[in-house]
């Protein structure tokens, strides 16, 4: 086995070990360790080509959204990953995303998936692109409004 196939087996563990950390923090409602899988400069969509750019705004934008979550259950699989060199890779991966409302509402699921563009530094891998594609929700009554859908081809006849 030759040093960069080793190096790929080894990145691609601390890929999806930051995969795992995020939905970790996410779960347990803390915000403050979730971002820092995310480069200082680092950008996220949840959709409508709306980004947020930057740790710290990412961090301003999901602090109030988390809140209203009384729990939340994240779960990843289906992880891909592609190198783009020695120090930038690619991932996707499919997300289960249950919640439930701290008012009592109806609990809500996410079935979507994470594209993200990975990049590493002095600190390890960081994700310094991260898009959310969504392929349904149950129990949202809004549904997939502003979310972008996944890019499936449409269903033959």
């Amino acid at each position: 086995m030759n040093d960069e196939i080793l190096r790929q087996i080894v990145d691609r563990q601390e890929i999806t070990d930051g995969l795992h950390w995020y939905t970790k923090w996410v779960d347990l409602n803390r915000v403050d360790k979730q971002v820092q899988i995310l480069t200082e400069d680092g950008r996220l969509s949840f959709g409508g080509g709306h980004w947020i750019e930057g740790r710290d705004n990412i961090e301003a934008l999901i602090t109030p959204l988390v809140q209203v979550y009384a729990a939340t259950h994240h779960y990843i699989t289906n992880i891909e990953i592609e190198f783009d060199g020695a120090d930038a890779a690619r991932s996707q991966c499919y997300l289960h995303a249950w919640h439930r409302p701290v008012d009592g509402g109806d609990d809500f699921v996410l079935y979507a998936q994470y594209h993200d563009r990975w990049v590493r530094t002095a600190d390890g891998w960081r994700i310094k692109e991260r898009r959310l594609k969504t392929a349904g929700t149950t129990g949202r009554p809004e549904g997939m409004a502003g979310m972008d859908p996944l890019d499936r081809a449409p269903s033959r006849t």
